[in-house]
């Protein structure tokens, strides 16, 4: 048999390889005693041969859901619709199944077991009814479902896989050798993977079940162990590293979270009419958290996906709002910030050390708290509500109630913080007067917070099992973010990048318990050693020294100690030397550069200050040539001219001295020329030599020292 040869990972495996082939088996009997009517079906199973089939059965256990949401962007085109990344997955879930006819409820179920992502049935009838019937992948009879295995069979979909199994193999390897070569940590295959979904997960960039019903939704995966939350911060810092160095491995990454982030936002747009609708008088209400990311004030990272979310709802006619309560809270923020700007407290928002990488100073705070709502205006145009009335009481709901639930399940630093998301919540309820909306854009008010507690208690608290697709009064911001991305992918991008890269960023910042561990150790430590005000001053507000903190520890503060201490300052040290190093190395080589530019500099001067002396001489020469033929012509001419013009017979008549004088220098002075070797060349030359320094004068006055 053929399930002998095959290594099952579960019973549920076995069972599914061992269906196939009694389906298999029962065919060949139908085929051998029976008239075949099916060509279909005949297609798969005898196209299909027994060593073809172990290969696809196997391929089927070692499908894995990271590498399905990856697989989704494979295709990625500004000519596909959202719909069309989850065809490839419909299509080959139909192939596999082997039946004669399928509801779209046992597909779905096929798409879990094959490729552990859930779809909700609306999105499957769409995908049915609008791409795979036009195409006669399937033939509807009815309420019938026939798969067409003969249309089917063009799927690369094995291929594809293929190639994306290559990359997540290739990722497991590279986070696997990460962990060795930075952290001598040996971990194993199935470690990291779990590992990598643990951390995905946490932060709200994978999704495992998250529709609109809080029951679907798994409890989060627990990393109290110290061994899972070293993994998980491995994965964080290899995720930073890889981003930095633009590995491979990121942009699989990054196919990873869009997969997901589709997958996200069609549980709540299942229904490809309302894809882009746009908002109809819906206010947007943000938390005070979100806004102090969305203003910079805790970095770059946290700011830019804020940013993108603004901008996408700002274009899709969203009215933009915050309750008075929240810019107090941002307030209250800001001003522990200016209160503990050294004063070596743990900040949970980043925004103190943002603060001190930037040098700023307590006056600095304080005009930034007093211009906030200027800012929020300006930059964003979000107005502040001082408050909703209750103007009808059938709208107003149970503060108590929802008090309670909140005080159960979440951790506040004050009763105050509670007491604002209460009222939150109870001004969107009262805003909304009754309604009860099952899309986001005409839900009249929604409010948006990173609190993934708040967002899902919330949640929970308004669940109605009679209606359970009406939108809670306040959603995950990566919840709005994935349906406002997937209106548009192509106008933010690198959206998912930059989200990924904020949650990363968050992910290795020394966790509250860390940093206090790490406060308390440098007091000891500095009272048993001397350190210098810039040491002290690097311990305590660098961010040099939180990211040294999290690679010594991983979010383990029982390592840390006073040896602790000392690793970190001989690491700022080997680091300044090697900064040193790096900046004498870049010196003697600006040097060098420079003198190699110099002496290029000069060879090329030469260079073409001997070409052009050449030019110069080449044309005060051919002027000389020419102006001194001219000369020599000339005299000769007014000689001959002279001699035949004149009367020789009275010169010599009339002045016979005189004839006889020329007479003798006519015969004389060619002979003694003759006798002397004397010509007239010499006097030639010298009046060319003459004229050739008279002309490379004027041509270089002329012509390279300015008229």
């Amino acid at each position: 048999m053929v399930e002998k040869n095959l290594k099952f990972q579960s019973n549920l495996d076995r069972e599914v390889v061992a269906s196939h082939l009694k389906i298999l088996d029962q065919a060949e009997y139908v085929k051998n005693n029976t008239q075949w009517a099916d060509d279909s079906l005949h297609f798969y199973f005898f196209d299909y041969k027994e060593a073809k089939l172990v290969h696809y059965m196997e391929d089927v256990m070692e499908e894995k859901q990271l590498v399905s949401f990856a697989i989704m962007n494979v295709n990625d085109s500004n000519n596909l619709d959202q719909f069309d990344h989850f065809v490839p997955f419909v299509k080959e879930a139909l192939l596999r199944s082997g039946v004669e006819t399928i509801s779209s409820n046992e597909l779905k179920a096929k798409i879990i077991e094959h490729f552990k992502i859930e779809l909700p049935i609306s999105v499957i009838n769409t995908i049915l009814k609008r791409k795979l019937l036009p195409q006669r992948y399937i033939i509807k009879n009815g309420n019938i479902l026939i798969p067409n295995y003969d249309e089917l069979k063009d799927s690369n979909f094995q291929e594809i896989k293929q190639k994306m199994m290559g990359k997540h193999e290739k990722l497991i390897q590279d986070i696997i050798n990460y962990a060795n070569e930075k952290y001598n940590k040996k971990i194993s295959i199935s470690e990291t993977e779990k590992a990598l979904e643990a951390f995905l997960e946490k932060h709200q960039l994978v999704l495992l079940g998250s529709s609109l019903n809080p029951s679907s939704i798994p409890p989060a995966i627990s990393t109290d162990d110290k061994k899972e939350g070293q993994e998980m911060y491995i994965i964080s810092d290899f995720i930073k590293n890889a981003h930095e160095s633009h590995s491979v491995s990121f942009e699989y990454i990054i196919d990873i979270v869009k997969g997901t982030m589709l997958t996200n936002a069609l549980f709540y747009k299942e229904d490809i009419a309302t894809l882009n609708m746009k908002f109809k008088g819906t206010e947007v209400f943000f938390d005070s958290t979100f806004l102090i990311y969305a203003l910079g004030y805790a970095g770059k990272a946290q700011q830019e996906p804020c940013l993108e979310l603004i901008n996408m709802l700002r274009s899709n006619n969203a009215i933009l709002r915050v309750f008075r309560h929240n810019i107090e809270e941002m307030i209250g923020i800001l001003e522990f910030c200016k209160n503990n700007l050294t004063k070596k407290v743990h900040d949970p928002h980043g925004t103190i050390n943002n603060f001190l990488d930037k040098g700023y100073s307590s006056i600095d705070i304080d005009r930034i708290i007093y211009g906030i709502e200027n800012e929020l205006k300006e930059k964003f145009r979000i107005k502040v509500i001082e408050w909703v009335d209750y103007d009808n009481y059938s709208h107003v709901i149970s503060h108590e109630e929802l008090h309670e639930r909140l005080e159960k399940n979440m951790t506040y630093r004050n009763e105050v913080a509670r007491e604002r998301d209460v009222h939150s919540v109870a001004a969107i309820m009262r805003l909304r007067k009754g309604v009860q909306p099952r899309h986001i854009e005409k839900s009249g008010a929604i409010f948006v917070t990173n609190n993934f507690a708040l967002a899902r208690n919330v949640k929970e608290h308004f669940f109605d099992e009679e209606d359970p697709k009406k939108i809670p009064p306040v959603l995950h911001d990566s919840i709005l973010t994935n349906i406002m991305w997937l209106k548009s992918p192509s106008e933010a991008p690198d959206l998912p990048r930059k989200k990924l890269i904020a949650e990363t960023f968050a992910a290795t910042q020394p966790p509250e318990h860390v940093w206090s561990r790490y406060l308390e150790v440098i007091n000891i430590y500095t009272r048993t050693h001397q350190i210098s005000d810039e040491s002290f001053v690097f311990l305590h507000y660098s961010q040099a020294a939180r990211e040294l903190v999290m690679d010594i520890t991983m979010g383990d503060e029982d390592i840390i100690s006073t040896g602790t201490i000392s690793d970190i300052l001989n690491e700022k040290a080997r680091r300044e030397q090697k900064k040193l190093d790096e900046l004498s190395k870049c010196k003697e080589q600006e040097i060098n550069d420079l003198k190699r530019q110099l002496r290029d500099s000069k060879e090329q001067m030469a260079t073409t200050t001997e070409l052009q002396e050449n030019r110069v001489n080449s044309l005060a020469k051919k002027r000389a040539k020419i102006t001194s033929n001219i000369i020599f012509v000339f005299l000769s001419i007014i000689i001959g001219l002279s001699i035949y013009l004149s009367n020789f017979d009275k010169i010599k008549n009339e002045y016979p001295m005189l004839s006889k004088i020329i007479i003798i220098c006519l015969v004389v002075i060619p002979t003694i020329m003759s006798l002397f070797n004397i010509n007239l060349l010499p006097c030639k030359k010298k009046l060319s030599d003459y004229l050739v320094h008279k002309f490379k004068a004027n041509i270089n006055y002329k012509y390279f020292k300015g008229d």
